[in-house]
């Protein structure tokens, strides 16, 4: 099985426009999208984001059958405090062959917005983790969790003040994510356009010593211009932890394969 972008995102996100169609020509058989689930997104002044899930998967079926390729469907489930039963709701009733966890907001502040800049950065990312570790116990039912940075994009802070501040929280978040066999995502983005690289070295670490096993790698796309963004430094984080294989997600399903099978460049 070929390895493929395992978090990428269209029109159907609230936070995209790019089409489906236009990653295509740029992946090999098999490509996934994941889409925003995200519950009174303050972003979006309260209202909730949920993709269009009957338009999502007609255009899947359309393309399928256009292309003659494998198209998956996927969805990044942004948790927020209270809203559980509205998730597992919304989860019970579609289907999804991808899904990944992750945490943006605490239901008046996404993490990215800019008036983080402004805030006291212990204090921003004491806030986060502690919001973290009481959502992971809450809701856990994905493949994938997500860019365990996000909280800290807009912050500068070292491998040494992460661990002061968060070391404690992260590793009793992973323990959570190894229980409920989610995998460890390597997000290109949060590597790479904002600077974490030395954070994900230090996590990747602690997740490997309690015991976690699975590893996949997204580029977190929100344009086709930018899927499979820095997979092959990526996959060097990788084996430089003495881990040789990666996780794919399909049909509900795992595969593991080894990181030698992954060709170099785009990963098709």
């Amino acid at each position: 099985m070929e390895y493929y972008d395992q978090h990428m995102h269209t029109n159907f996100s609230f936070d995209s426009k790019e089409k489906m169609e236009n990653y295509l020509s740029l992946v090999g058989n098999r490509m996934v999208t994941t889409e925003h689930l995200e519950f009174n997104n303050p972003e979006e002044k309260n209202q909730d984001s949920v993709p269009d899930y009957d338009a999502y998967v007609k255009e899947i079926n359309r393309l399928k059958e256009k292309s003659g390729k494998r198209i998956y469907r996927g969805v990044e489930i942004g948790y927020s405090a209270g809203q559980e039963d509205k998730i597992r709701d919304y989860l019970a009733k579609h289907e999804f062959d991808v899904k990944i966890l992750s945490f943006h907001q605490n239901g008046d502040l996404d993490f990215m917005n800019d008036k983080v800049r402004h805030m006291d950065p212990i204090d921003v990312a004491t806030q986060y983790y502690k919001m973290m570790w009481k959502g992971i116990n809450s809701f856990h039912d994905a493949d994938i969790l997500a860019h365990f940075d996000y909280g800290i994009r807009k912050l500068n802070l070292t491998s040494g003040m992460f661990q002061t501040t968060a070391g404690v929280l992260l590793t009793n978040i992973f323990k959570i994510a190894i229980r409920h066999d989610m995998a460890f995502e390597l997000n290109t983005k949060s590597m790479y356009k904002y600077h974490n690289i030395g954070l994900y070295d230090y996590a990747i670490e602690i997740y490997k010593q309690l015991g976690g096993k699975r590893f996949t790698i997204g580029s977190d796309a929100h344009d086709a211009k930018n899927v499979y963004s820095h997979y092959d430094e990526a996959l060097e984080m990788l084996k430089a932890h003495d881990i040789h294989h990666i996780n794919i997600y399909s049909n509900n399903a795992m595969t593991v394969m080894p990181i030698d099978d992954v060709d170099e460049g785009i990963r098709y």
